[in-house]
């Protein structure tokens, strides 16, 4: 295809999608949003993971040693994508950063037992300038840290890199950013992941701990049902320079982020924040007893649709006499920052839903600013839906479901953090002891589905065959059905009276 034509394709698919035809077979069931209908590693071949070592050099076959995760996305990448299997359990310790090439599927609900965990370096989708990367999906991960100083944990970067869904991650201890996106990339969908509780960036600004960037000319993201912990802003940040961006921030649990944690500064951007549930903390930003600042801000005309977010309030939470000394980061604790009399909670419906927004451009109002930021009192719909749950009911469904299933013991302790309203922002990273092991299961031939999955199924399956659905490969069937268990094995969480709402 000449590259005119390319461009023309490319050019035909953003307009089909901004007037929200989507496809019919989403990339998984319960997949949502605008990366969803990507078809990921479709078609394609399966290659295993089976040690947890890396090796110093470039993503290269010729570099790297069989099995190792680093190896099987270069077969990947050579195969034009592929499935990556996981046949063991444990943490993998990257002394590079992973490229994740196109039409990938990286299925860490594959892992047996307790599942994986990756540390080292961030992962990247794209590249900076180049980009060209396309169809990955990411489910059930855990990144761990431990990176580079300033570094981010993922990052999806790059002109014409699209098409992208992380699902059911888990993000702790990154540097900078838990998931940055940046640089013409579009049609993103982060869902039922957790992003926080950072560590020592490194850096002169000790605690960096934000989760999303969203920067240049970035178009086209949702992201739902997620879990924050401990942020200090960026949840998320889009940039002025996202002019014209569709996004979707709704049904998340944001828990202990300092001030103004969710801010849209897009030029004639249009936003959907439906049923939010903003949490303070020890480390959130409160004038006086019961007040803190806007939770969903913006600037530059961006118009914004609010509706059902809520916003507790900081009663035997306020963080008014506190000197911050508690935390290392010499220049990032609660007092800083202009004081201004504004009523950023909204615990409850009666209240008006303005009461939770306020305007960049006049720090400290209350509710929208003409010119500033814009209050649109209907969706916009030309998004791609999604499942909305009623906030309170959404706030149980996130902690019970979110992140890479297993839960591990780190993402346990955040979810008692937030039901006890402890814990804060931290330098060192901690020892939860969390155990990644698990046994193998058994695939003769090797692939992707285990010979007594296929035994059940009656006959010996072909990796991209269609026996079990007309839509979905027959591996795809099974990653399907592992991940489906996973959630329908996980401990129900009930907040109950423990988040005051007054």
């Amino acid at each position: 295809m000449c590259e005119r034509l390319r461009l023309f394709v490319v050019s035909l698919l953003a307009v089909i999608c901004s007037e929200g035809a989507w496809a019919s077979t989403p990339a998984f069931p319960g997949a949502e949003g605008y990366g969803s209908e990507t078809t990921h590693a479709r078609g394609k071949k399966v290659f295993h993971v089976t040690r947890l070592d890396d090796e110093k050099g470039q993503q290269k076959t010729k570099s790297l040693k069989p099995g190792q995760f680093r190896r099987a996305l270069a077969e990947a990448e050579e195969a034009g994508g592929g499935y990556i299997v996981f046949d063991v359990a444990g943490t993998i310790r990257l002394k590079e950063t992973p490229l994740i090439p196109s039409n990938t599927y990286i299925a860490g609900q594959s892992a047996p037992g307790t599942g994986i965990s990756i540390e080292g370096a961030q992962i990247w989708v794209g590249r900076w300038k180049a980009g060209h990367v396309h169809d990955v999906l990411v489910r059930h991960l855990r990144f761990r840290g431990r990176g580079k100083k300033g570094s981010d944990a993922f990052a999806i970067h790059g002109p014409e890199t699209h098409h992208v869904v992380f699902d059911h991650l888990s993000v702790s201890y990154f540097q900078d950013g838990a998931v940055d996106i940046k640089n013409e990339a579009t049609d993103v969908t982060l869902q039922w992941c957790h992003f926080g509780d950072a560590a020592d960036s490194g850096t002169n600004e000790p605690y960096h701990g934000e989760p999303h960037l969203v920067d240049d000319r970035v178009d086209r993201v949702t992201m739902h049902h997620n879990f924050y912990t401990h942020s200090h802003s960026r949840v998320p940040w889009v940039t002025e320079s996202c002019e014209n961006v569709h996004f979707e921030f709704s049904n998340n649990v944001v828990y202990n982020s300092r001030k103004y944690p969710s801010r849209f500064d897009a030029r004639r951007g249009k936003v959907n924040a439906i049923g939010n549930f903003y949490i303070p903390g020890k480390n959130t930003h409160s004038d006086s007893k019961g007040k803190f600042r806007p939770v969903i801000t913006g600037a530059n005309g961006v118009r914004i649709h609010v509706r059902d977010n809520l916003a507790v309030g900081g009663i035997g939470h306020d963080n008014k006499d506190s000197d911050g000394k508690s935390f290392k980061g010499k220049d990032q604790h609660i007092q800083r920052g202009k004081e201004a009399p504004v009523n950023g909670p909204r615990p409850d419906k009666s209240l008006p839903e303005e009461r939770a927004m306020g305007g960049m451009g006049s720090e400290g109002t209350l509710g929208p600013v003409p010119g500033v930021v814009e209050y649109s009192k209907s969706r916009f719909d030309e998004m791609p839906k999604i499942t909305y749950v009623p906030v309170e009911e959404n706030l149980d469904l996130v902690l019970t479901q979110f992140g890479a299933l297993p839960r591990d013991m780190t993402d346990s302790r955040l979810v008692k953090e937030l039901l006890t309203r402890s814990g804060e922002w931290k330098l060192d990273i901690p020892d939860d002891g969390s155990v990644y092991e698990g046994e193998p299961v058994v695939d003769t031939d090797r692939d992707g589905m285990p010979d007594e999955w296929e035994k059940r199924h009656g006959r010996d399956l072909e990796t991209n065959g269609h026996d079990l659905d007309p839509e979905y490969d027959n591996i795809e069937v099974y990653l399907n059905e592992r991940a489906a268990q996973l959630v329908k094995d996980a401990k129900p969480v009930k907040s109950g009276n423990a988040i005051q709402r007054k």
